[in-house]
């Protein structure tokens, strides 16, 4: 018999979190959207809709082979020549802030790009067992959040103009 289940309820019902509190709470009001040409892009709207503050991570990544199994991505400071940018990296919500994220067009790629940016928040919780006032472990937690960008190319903006 598999011990390990038991185990595991036991100790976190013996491991309760100490100084409970709600914590942020992430809210994105796209979660994809389309840039053409050289236009300004959408900008990508966060807010925290919790009541404690959100400390974010923001992350791009070009997806090389979008819908492989699996899908193959590379961080922007690794792409040669990137058409588009998201800023800020890192960003502090306040309860209820609402932030709006610039999306920079660099320049306009001749095939559609794909693009992942994934917001992950960072929060820190203590446990502390039950009867040993000194011990305590951090627990990282680490959930992404992501927005998909496609960025049309000029190849495949050309055969539309051409039909109006």
């Amino acid at each position: 018999m598999n011990r390990l289940p038991i185990l595991l309820a036991a100790l976190s019902a013996a491991l309760p979190v100490t100084g409970a509190r709600a914590a942020g709470v992430l809210r994105l009001a796209h979660s994809a959207i389309s840039v053409e040409g050289t236009r300004p892009a959408e900008k990508l709207e966060v807010e925290n809709t919790g009541d404690s503050p959100l400390y974010l991570e923001v992350s791009q990544e070009w997806v090389q082979v979008p819908l492989g199994q699996p899908e193959v991505r590379l961080p922007v400071g690794n792409v040669p020549n990137p058409s588009l940018l998201v800023n800020p990296p890192r960003l502090v919500l306040r309860p209820g802030q609402k932030r709006l994220l610039d999306v920079t067009v660099v320049r306009q790629p001749r095939e559609q790009q794909i693009w992942r940016v994934t917001f992950r928040p960072r929060e820190r919780h203590r446990v502390q067992p039950i009867g040993d006032a000194r011990a305590q472990a951090p627990i990282l937690i680490s959930v992404g959040y992501g927005v998909v960008i496609y960025q049309r190319g000029s190849a495949s903006a050309a055969p539309a103009a051409q039909g109006t």
